[in-house]
């Protein structure tokens, strides 16, 4: 059983120890262990002088003197919560503890009142009181992360909630755009729209981060692994930076080593993510017709993505911190070409949760290399866009309605569409796909947004409509597009779509639509094994489209003799100098082309296609025409 001091040798010496308080609490705050904590923490201490100090001092004397119970000193719990903020340790909490005890022991050596009867007493009722500082300590520090966790929950649920509030209205915005855009009006109200529409989709790409790095803060964010073809999806994420890059007349190189797998496991999404975050600053801080250069290797089970750029490097001191929240929005390189300042942060931190990491190397007007190391899983797995090659076939029962005035792309998609079992109805507009969804029951529509007499959009919205007035389940629509900006996904579903792939148009997102939509058959469908082509042309398509040889040249013949149609079209409307007839042609050219994977074709299509909407008036198309019929002349020539 503790011993416990006899007070009363303490009792006899209030009269002395409080005649020293001043002296007492001088000495006390003054100490220099105890004086460098108050001032390293910022404590006023006047404050602390006048008002802590002195009334731990008076509730001691009052114990003392029996008139405060032994216990919480409420005093010290109101510095403790005063603290709380200062970021104090327990230590440094102790250090002040203790030389308060010092100083009123030393006060007792001065008035010759010491004996070790006092000495005992006075460090029993100092000792318990500490124990009891501590416990108040421990609890309001506790207390104090909980309320930071709380906080920053909140932080990042708001985030995550205000991100999704805002996309909504955002998203009617420059849906609206679109459409006013798509009107004859005049050529200063189409700039006004232009500027609105960049500014909405930076807009959205913003809060797109904010959303990803919220996600990523609290928790939330799922890597998700899977089977998929590695050469396949950097090809297709460099399909989508190559009109940017030649709009500045940038060359994209990418160079793949020939060990690469040709499938992996991994998540493809957050890897397509990383790689094009790279790529968007590479085009952003390159100078016109400088080159990129893309490398991706593999180093025991370690997938790297490399990407250098010859623009305006970063100064040595800012390679860390290009890494951190929000840095680049507010100075170092992307100061001049805003942003969020989260990308590369979220790349970051998605590499770490992947297992992986990323490395900087960059000289100031020497241009910069990111790489992006993520450990892959080699597997004998194949992915569902080469299993269709199998002897049998994920086949669904369903009656689909495509929308669709290319014929190349019509063929294509019956042709995927009839692998599957499935009964396709083609309508070349989008008022008749609307006049057909209305008289006909069909389980899925596939719905190109870009097409005559009546948009995608609005064939959609009338469609919808009419299920509204006449109380009809609402068939699944899905947006086919060639315009695969970023916001395009989220404007088509917030205007009536069910789901939205883009062109190219990519088998593995055909079979996710099927699965997503359809019932699938009881028994598969045997087919016969493809046989072997000595065109290099068609073992390449086989590859993309995934289809037999003998329907991959009916294909080709349809796309050459539509090509053979359109190209004097072209021709005759830049001669008109009709900006919508070029536009209308040149789109339709830019999706056929991506289809087939003519990178080039695409490209210089979709450049023709932006300047005729935007009505440019310095720009030749004459001679982009030149440039473009040449090429085609060349392709056709090499078959």
């Amino acid at each position: 059983m503790m011993n416990v001091p006899n007070l009363f040798v303490l009792q006899q010496a209030v009269a002395e120890l409080v005649a020293a308080k001043e002296e007492i609490l001088s000495e006390w705050v003054h100490e220099k262990l105890c004086a460098d904590i108050l001032q390293r923490h910022d404590i006023d201490m006047e404050l602390f002088y006048g008002y802590f100090a002195s009334n731990i001092f008076d509730y001691f004397i009052g114990v003392v003197s029996g008139k405060v119970e032994l216990g919480k000193c409420p005093v010290m719990a109101e510095l403790i919560e005063y603290l709380k903020n200062k970021e104090i340790r327990s230590e440094e909490l102790f250090i002040l503890c203790t030389h308060l005890k010092r100083s009123v022991i030393n006060a007792t050596y001065a008035s010759e009142t010491h004996s070790q009867a006092l000495f005992e007493a006075i460090s029993y009722l100092f000792d318990r009181n500490f124990a009891g500082v501590l416990e108040l300590y421990t609890d309001t520090i506790y207390q104090k992360e909980q309320e930071a966790i709380e906080a920053g929950h909140a932080k990042e649920y708001f985030l995550s909630n205000m991100s999704h509030e805002i996309r909504t209205p955002l998203n009617a915005i420059l849906g609206f755009v679109t459409l006013l855009k798509d009107e004859a009006i005049s050529e200063r109200h189409q700039h006004y729209l232009d500027i609105i529409a960049n500014s909405g989709e930076n807009l959205l790409h913003i809060i797109n981060d904010i959303l990803d790095f919220s996600k990523i803060r609290s928790g939330e964010f799922i890597i998700d692994p899977h089977v998929f073809n590695l050469r396949t999806e950097i090809s297709n994420t460099l399909e989508l930076y190559n009109p940017s890059a030649q709009l500045k007349g940038i060359t994209v190189m990418c160079t793949m080593e020939e060990n690469l797998p040709q499938h992996v496991l991994a998540d493809s999404f957050r890897m397509k993510q990383i790689l094009g975050n790279f790529l968007s600053n590479a085009i952003k801080f390159s100078s016109h017709n400088q080159m990129i250069k893309v490398d991706v290797l593999l180093q025991e089970s370690m997938l790297g993505l490399a990407v250098q750029d010859y623009g305006s490097g970063i100064e040595s001191e800012n390679q860390q911190r290009i890494f951190d929240p929000f840095y680049q929005a507010i100075e170092g390189r992307k100061i001049s070409c805003g942003g969020s300042g989260l990308g590369l942060s979220i790349c970051k931190q998605l590499a770490a949760q992947m297992g992986g990491n990323i490395t900087l190397e960059s000289n100031s007007g020497e241009g910069s290399r990111f790489v992006v190391y993520l450990p892959v899983e080699l597997t004998s797995e194949i992915s569902a866009d080469v299993r269709v090659f199998s002897s049998e076939i994920r086949t669904y029962e369903g009656k689909i309605l495509i929308a669709e005035d290319n014929e190349a792309n019509q063929e294509l998609l019956k042709m995927i569409l009839h692998r599957y079992g499935l009964e396709c109805t083609v309508s070349n507009n989008g008022l008749e796909a609307y006049e057909k969804a209305i008289v006909n029951k069909y389980d899925l529509i596939l719905m190109d947004e870009q097409m005559p007499f009546m948009i995608g959009h609005e064939a959609t919205s009338r469609i919808r409509e009419h299920e509204k007035q006449h109380d009809l389940d609402a068939v699944p629509i899905v947006a086919v597009s060639a315009n695969v900006v970023m916001g395009a996904r989220e404007r088509a579903l917030n205007t009536g779509y069910n789901d939205f792939i883009g062109k190219p148009i990519i088998h593995q997102e055909i079979e996710n639509i099927l699965e997503r939509y359809l019932q699938p058959c009881s028994s598969p469908v045997s087919k016969a094994k493809p046989s072997v082509s000595k065109s290099a042309e068609i073992q390449r398509l086989k590859q993309a489209l995934m289809l037999e040889d003998d329907q991959i040249q009916q294909l080709l013949e349809l796309f050459y003799k539509k090509m053979d149609e359109m190209l004097p079209q072209l021709q005759e409307a830049i001669l008109d100098c009709n900006c919508e007839r070029i536009a209308h042609i040149a789109h339709t050219i830019k999706g056929s082309s991506g289809n087939f994977r003519y990178e080039e074709l695409s490209t210089l299509a979709a450049i023709i296609e932006k300047s005729a909407r935007e009505e440019r008036l310095e720009f030749d198309f004459n001679e982009v025409f030149v440039r473009f019929e040449r090429m085609y002349c060349d392709l056709y020539s090499s078959r």
